[in-house]
């Protein structure tokens, strides 16, 4: 592994200005990484930080060694933040989490990852079609037309988050249809969400093999279940590291920010911090974290989709709406986020959907009288107030 991370290190440096500017502030130079260990020499490149690098140096902020003509496709990520897929084929990685959940030829697959803009559906689309399946691009929502694609094309396999999933399996009930009769899904793979142990049980109660994994837009499969030991086995295409949010140090136990080196040389993402929370699993230091366990920053994954304080509020005082609160909470296993917004009129009617086209999601907007929230700029303006137990592992 030194090997290729000496050899993605030097042609990262000549080729992608902005890693190379980030060493050049660092005072390195490739030959000071000789180790896995002097990874940490190098400063971490946050996740919060990319918006504003991909303004200034457009659309990638100089950590691409290609240019855009040549990339397969291009995504935005709410920030905005823009993701290439530089190459076809498995760009991020996810068939070696894929087939540990069983996943293969013969299998039809219901993708309900979204295929507009955000790279999730593309992720597993590749993934699956490196293995050998057949995908239905279903992407999200409309769980009507969902169930009846599931049941009259014999779907085996489901991707995509529990909540929805949970959604498709409340509607099959309704309409009397059950797991092995008209349906015959027989394993899923979660990502984006908290899976429940409710969530769980009530799949493997149907029949239906269940397996989570762990990634992002920007550096694809992280870590996955494996059913080999606790928490996810992190994958083998990628360097993974749990260190100081503050010093980019690298910790041994207790919680860190999940950081990333990719080897691939088209994107050299290179000590990347994603801004989410794990630990390494005990006795299992380097080779098992106990998945996500929050968020380094003002992020908050909503319903798989991060919501971030500060897009939120330029979005908002644009439209003229200065003060809000967002509360983000989980009612029957589903994501509400709700949005109470100061006005002394009601609010723009076309507010909801511009707001939509911005985070992605469809938040419950609530108007109040002014002076209601507290306008102390030390509060947080999103309030987390899900109860997920974080010592899972």
């Amino acid at each position: 592994m030194i090997e290729s991370l000496k050899g993605v290190i030097q042609f990262a440096y000549e080729k992608a200005e902005g890693f190379k500017q980030n060493m050049v502030r660092a005072g390195l130079s490739p030959d000071d990484i000789t180790s896995i260990e002097d990874l940490e020499k190098i400063p971490v490149l946050k996740k919060d930080l990319l918006p504003e690098l991909q303004k200034v140096d457009p659309p990638f902020g100089k950590m691409t060694t290609i240019n855009s003509k040549e990339m397969a496709r291009i995504f935005m990520s709410p920030g905005p933040i823009y993701d290439p897929q530089t190459h076809e084929k498995d760009f991020w990685r996810f068939s070696e989490a894929l087939q540990m959940a069983g996943f293969h030829e013969g299998d039809i697959v219901q993708n309900t990852f979204s295929y507009h803009l955000s790279p999730a559906g593309f992720m597993f689309d590749s993934a699956l079609r490196k293995l050998g399946a057949t995908v239905v691009p279903a992407g999200t929502g409309n769980r009507e037309l969902q169930i009846q694609v599931m049941r009259d094309l014999q779907i085996t396999g489901y991707v995509g988050t529990p909540s929805f999933f949970g959604l498709l399996l409340d509607y099959a009930e309704e309409k009397g249809w059950t797991v092995g009769k008209e349906l015959k899904i027989k394993k899923v793979f979660f990502t984006a969400e908290m899976l429940t142990a409710e969530m769980r049980k009530r799949c493997e109660d149907k029949g239906i093999s269940v397996y989570e994994g762990y990634g992002t837009a920007d550096c694809g499969c992280l870590a996955f279940e494996d059913k080999q030991g606790p928490g996810l086995k992190v994958t083998a295409t990628a360097l993974v590291q749990i260190c100081d949010p503050i010093t980019g140090r690298e910790v041994k136990s207790g919680e860190g920010e999940v950081v990333v080196t990719l080897f691939d040389k088209s994107y050299p993402l290179i000590r990347f911090g994603t801004g989410d929370l794990s630990r390494w699993v005990e006795g299992y230091e380097g080779k098992r974290i106990a998945g996500v366990l929050g968020r380094v920053s003002d992020g908050v994954k909503v319903k798989g989709m991060f919501v971030r304080e500060k897009q939120l509020a330029t979005f908002l005082e644009q439209e003229g709406y200065k003060t809000f609160q967002g509360i983000v909470s989980n009612e029957k296993g589903q994501d509400v986020f709700e949005l109470f917004i100061e006005s002394e009129e009601e609010l723009d009617a076309n507010l909801l959907p511009k707001l939509q086209s911005v985070i992605r999601i469809t938040p419950i907007l609530t108007r109040v009288n002014p002076g209601r929230i507290s306008n102390n700029k030390e509060e947080k303006r999103i309030v987390d107030q899900r109860l997920f137990n974080r010592n899972k592992v």
